[in-house]
C-alpha cells in the first residue's frame, strides 16, 4: 500500500509539475488549477463578458484553461493576422464534443470538418449556390416568394395590437433554406413539424453552454459518469438525434425523387450531381445529409434571430424605423415590395441593418480553430495543435473605430454625405467572420436580411406593447427576448 501511495504522490507531483511547464509555453492568462484549469472561474452565463474582462488584464490573445488550453483572440487585428494573414494555418477543428454531436458523423458536412475534405464540401457547395442564382435574380425571387407568404400570413391576424412575430419571421427564412435544400415550402397552417425541429435546435444551441460540456470535451471518459456525462453528453445528443433523423428522410425523399439526368431542381439534387459528375469518393450521400444539416441549422437561425433583434431595435428606436420607412417609400414606393437593384439608393437601411447586427452581437465567439504547426499571432506564440477562439463580440463592441460603441447610431457607417459608406466602420463589422472559414452562406443571410426587413418596414409599423429590454438571452447564439407588438398597416 506504501508503494502505491508513493506512486502515485509522485504521479501527481510531476503531473503539476508538468501541467504548468506546459502553461508557461502558452499566452499568458488567469491561472489554471490542475485538472480543471480555468473552469471554476466561469460565470453560469454571458461568457462573453468574462473573457472580456480577462482581455483588459492579459490582452487581447490569452490562455484559458478548460482544462485544455484555448487561446483567446477579442481584437480584430489579431483575428485577422490568425485568420486572413495565415488561413491555411487556421482552419483545422478541434474535433471534441459538444461541437462532433451536430454532425451525425464527425468530419463531415462543412461545419465539423477540415483539410481537404472541408475545401471539397465547401466548394461544392459554394458552386451549386451560385448556380441556384445566389447574387443573382433566381435567388432573390426565392426570398421574395416567402415573404409574400409572411406578409399574407401577418395580414391575416385579426388582433393586430399584440402580434407575436417569432413563427412569421422564422417560417420565412426556413421556408428560404427549405427551399434551397429540398425544393419545397412549409404552409403556414401546416408547419408543426417544422416548428418541433426549431423547438430541437434552439434546445440543442442552449445545452451546448455550461461547464460539463467543457469537461467532458476535455475528458471524453466522463460522459460514462452519472450527472456529468448526462447533462455533458448524452442530453445533448439525445436531443439532438431525431434532428438527425429529419435531415436523413427529407434527403432520402430528394434522392428518390432525382431520376440523374433532368436539371436539378434544389441542392440535394445539385449534390448527388456533382456525385455523379465528379466521381470524388469524398463526395457521397453521408456528407450530403451533414452538409445540409449544416445549412438547415446556419441558414434558418441566425438570419431569423437577426431579424427579430432588427425589429425590436426599430421599436426600442421609433425614430429610426421611421427613417428607414421614408428612405424605402422614397425609392421604392408603395406598389411592389424592396429588391435588390433598389439598395445602393437605400444607404440609411443598410446602416441600419450593420448597426443592428453590431449592437445585437449576437455570435459571441466562433466555433473552435486549431492549428496543425506551431506559429504565432502577433507576436504570441502558438505551439501546435493549440485550439483558438476568436471573440467576435468584443470586436464589435470595443474597437475604437466605432465611437461611442454602446450608442445605437446607425449614421456611424456613413460619411457626412450620408450616402457613402465609411469603410474603416464597415471593415471591423463581422458578424459572419472573416477569413477562410467564414459563414458559407453569408450571400445568402445579406440578402434575406435586407429584403425581409425593408419588406416589414414598407408595409407596417411595429410599435412595442410593452418595455423593449435589449439585454440578450444566453446561449451559442444570443437571442433577442420575446416581446409582442401592434402592427400598424402602412398603406
Amino acid at each position: 500500500m506504501s508503494v502505491f501511495i508513493l506512486a502515485f504522490v509522485i504521479f501527481i507531483i510531476f503531473y503539476v509539475f508538468h501541467f504548468y511547464w506546459k502553461v508557461s509555453k502558452y499566452p499568458k492568462g488567469p491561472l489554471p488549477l490542475p485538472f480543471i484549469g480555468n473552469i471554476h472561474q466561469f460565470p453560469p452565463d454571458n461568457v462573453q463578458k468574462y473573457f472580456d474582462v480577462l482581455s483588459k488584464t492579459y490582452g487581447p490573445c490569452f490562455t484559458i484553461w478548460i482544462p485544455f488550453p484555448a487561446i483567446v483572440l477579442t481584437d480584430y487585428e489579431h483575428i485577422k493576422d490568425a485568420f486572413v494573414n495565415q488561413g491555411d494555418t487556421f482552419t483545422y477543428r478541434a474535433h471534441r464534443s459538444p461541437e462532433t454531436l451536430l454532425p451525425v458523423h464527425d468530419h463531415t458536412g462543412i461545419l465539423a470538418s477540415d483539410g481537404d475534405h472541408w475545401r471539397l464540401q465547401r466548394r461544392t457547395s459554394l458552386k451549386i449556390l451560385r448556380d441556384f442564382g445566389l447574387g443573382r435574380n433566381l435567388m432573390e425571387e426565392q426570398v421574395i416568394r416567402s415573404v409574400h407568404e409572411m406578409l399574407i400570413q401577418l395580414e391575416n391576424i385579426n388582433d393586430k395590437k399584440n402580434v407575436d412575430v417569432f413563427w412569421p419571421i422564422q417560417l420565412c427564412v426556413g421556408n428560404v433554406i427549405n427551399e434551397t435544400l429540398f425544393g419545397f415550402h412549409y404552409k403556414y397552417e401546416d408547419s408543426e413539424k417544422f416548428k418541433t425541429f426549431v423547438k430541437i435546435v434552439d434546445k440543442h444551441l442552449r445545452h451546448l453552454q455550461g461547464k460539463m460540456p467543457l469537461l467532458v470535451s476535455a475528458f471524453p471518459w466522463l460522459k460514462h459518469v452519472p450527472i456529468v456525462g448526462d447533462i455533458g453528453y448524452h442530453n445533448i445528443k439525445n436531443n439532438i438525434s431525431s434532428y438527425h433523423t429529419f435531415i436523413e428522410e427529407e434527403v432520402a425523399t430528394q434522392v428518390k425523387k432525382y431520376d440523374g439526368e433532368s436539371e436539378p431542381e434544389n441542392f440535394v439534387h445539385a449534390y448527388m450531381q456533382q456525385m455523379k459528375q465528379t466521381g470524388n469518393p469524398g463526395l457521397d450521400i453521408t456528407n450530403l445529409c451533414a452538409t445540409v444539416l449544416d445549412f438547415w441549422l446556419a441558414g434558418m437561425e441566425t438570419t431569423s434571430n437577426s431579424l427579430r433583434w432588427h425589429l425590436a431595435f426599430m421599436m426600442k428606436y421609433p425614430e429610426v424605423q421611421d427613417k428607414v420607412r421614408k428612405e424605402i417609400l422614397d425609392n421604392v414606393g408603395t406598389a411592389r415590395l424592396p429588391s435588390m437593384s433598389d439598395k445602393p439608393n437605400m444607404p440609411y437601411t443598410q446602416a441600419v441593418i450593420h448597426e443592428v447586427q453590431r449592437c445585437s452581437n449576437m455570435i459571441p465567439f466562433l466555433g473552435s480553430h486549431q492549428c496543425k504547426e506551431e506559429t504565432e499571432i502577433h507576436g504570441n506564440r502558438v505551439p501546435a495543435g493549440s485550439l483558438v477562439f476568436a471573440q467576435l463580440w468584443s470586436v464589435m463592441r470595443n474597437d475604437t473605430v466605432f465611437e461611442d460603441p454602446e450608442t445605437f447610431n446607425p449614421s456611424r457607417y456613413l460619411q457626412s454625405d450620408g450616402k457613402t459608406f465609411d469603410k474603416a466602420v464597415l471593415e471591423k463589422t463581422i458578424p459572419f467572420s472573416i477569413g477562410k472559414r467564414n459563414c458559407v452562406g453569408e450571400g445568402l443571410a445579406r440578402m434575406e436580411l435586407f429584403l425581409i426587413f425593408s419588406a416589414l418596414i414598407q408595409k407596417y409599423e411595429f410599435v412595442a406593447t410593452s418595455n423593449i429590454d435589449l439585454t440578450p438571452d444566453w446561449g451559442v447564439v444570443l437571442t433577442a427576448k420575446p416581446y409582442t407588438c401592434n402592427i400598424i398597416p402602412q398603406f
